[in-house]
Formats: C-alpha cells, sequence, structure tokens
C-alpha cells in the first residue's frame, strides 16, 4: 500500500517535473500525449504578468477611439491573456531544460508566441479594436521579450506553479534581479553568437585556402 502511495505521488509529481537534458523532441511528444500536463499546470503567474504588460499597450493604442472601443480593447486583451498566457507559461514550464537549447529557444520564443499573435490579431480584429496595426506592431515586440525572459526565469526556478513553483511572493522578490541579470545577459549572448560566427567563418575561409 505504501508502494502505491508513492508511486501515485511520484506520477502526479512528474506532471509538474522535467528532467534536466531531455530531448525536446521526447519532452514534446509527451505533451502531445498527455495534454493534461498542459491543463495541470496553468500559469496563472505568466497569465497575471501578460495582462500587466500588454493591457497598457491596447489602452494607449485605443484611448482615441473613444471609452467604449477601449474597454471593449481591454477586456478581450485580458480575457485573451489570462487564456493563452497561462497555456503558454505551462508549455515553458514543462520544456524549460529540453535539449538542445537553441532549438527549444525557436519553439518557445518564436513558434508558440507566434501562433499566440495571430489568435489574438483575429480576436481583436472581429472586435473592431481600432489602430489594432500599432497595437500588434508594440504586441509582437513585448511578446519576443516577454517569452525569452519567462523561458530565463523559469530554468531559474522562478514563475513555476504547481508542485515545483514558489509562492508569488517569493518570485516577485527575485524578479528585479532577474531583470538585471537577464538585461546584463542578452549583450553577453550577442557577442558569444557574434564570436562563434566569426569564427565559423574564417574556418570555412582557412579551407577554401588550404583547398586552393
Amino acid at each position: 500500500m505504501e508502494h502505491q502511495l508513492q508511486q501515485s505521488h511520484g506520477n502526479s509529481h512528474d506532471l509538474a517535473k522535467n528532467s534536466p537534458g531531455r530531448s525536446f523532441f521526447h519532452v514534446l511528444s509527451g505533451l502531445l500525449r498527455r495534454p493534461q500536463r498542459v491543463l495541470f499546470l496553468w500559469n496563472w503567474k505568466s497569465a497575471g504578468l501578460s495582462i500587466l504588460l500588454r493591457a497598457p499597450i491596447f489602452l494607449a493604442a485605443t484611448i482615441r477611439g473613444g471609452l467604449a472601443a477601449t474597454v471593449s480593447a481591454l477586456l478581450t486583451e485580458c480575457l485573451f491573456c489570462a487564456v493563452t498566457a497561462g497555456f503558454y507559461g505551462a508549455v515553458v514550464q514543462n520544456l524549460r531544460d529540453a535539449e538542445p537549447q537553441w532549438l527549444t529557444g525557436l519553439f518557445l520564443i518564436v513558434v508558440v508566441p507566434a501562433i499566440f499573435q495571430g489568435l489574438e490579431f483575429v480576436l481583436h480584429r472581429l472586435h473592431g479594436t481600432p489602430h489594432l496595426r500599432l497595437a500588434e506592431i508594440a504586441s509582437v515586440a513585448v511578446s519576443a521579450v516577454s517569452s525569452l525572459f519567462n523561458w530565463y526565469a523559469m530554468r531559474r526556478g522562478a514563475l513555476l506553479v504547481g508542485g515545483e513553483g514558489r509562492s508569488f511572493g517569493s518570485d516577485l522578490r527575485r524578479l528585479p534581479g532577474l531583470l538585471l541579470a537577464f538585461t546584463a545577459a542578452l549583450p553577453r549572448w550577442a557577442g558569444r553568437r557574434k564570436k562563434s560566427a566569426g569564427s565559423s567563418e574564417n574556418g570555412v575561409s582557412r579551407t577554401r585556402s588550404a583547398d586552393c
């Protein structure tokens, strides 16, 4: 009986846990086979922060369209963020340690946000949100940066829910330090990418010279 209880606890905890170093395709296929992982880990922290970031964009873009248009755009965006950002956060939490990182990052920072941005555009278009193009341009920029930060923070144990999560207050206290570290890491990452690209080009040039 005790063994069964321990096994049951381990299975439920596995829904919130992604072992470091697991293959991206292995983890993603696991999510597709058991989508309840995303449902159980609906990330209310990501949803709340997304609303705080995106609502001002649509407020600024639609305020000249009148009170009714502004309120409609804000309610639409808040509802959209509450649903999609929560599910996106669940996907990030499950995939945050998958390897290779470049493929995981491409999926989490480009592919999934692009799908959500397309849905967001269609939803606001149907609701007749004014100045939608300007709002969407700003929203895409915010989405790219916030998606990258979400992944960065979750890899460091913040903004998680379920068995791995800490209190939201604890996460909020960590956010300033994480934001500073994230901001400092971006130019270093860009520098490493540039150096890596330069080394590859030099290697190709030396190979061509040797062939000649």
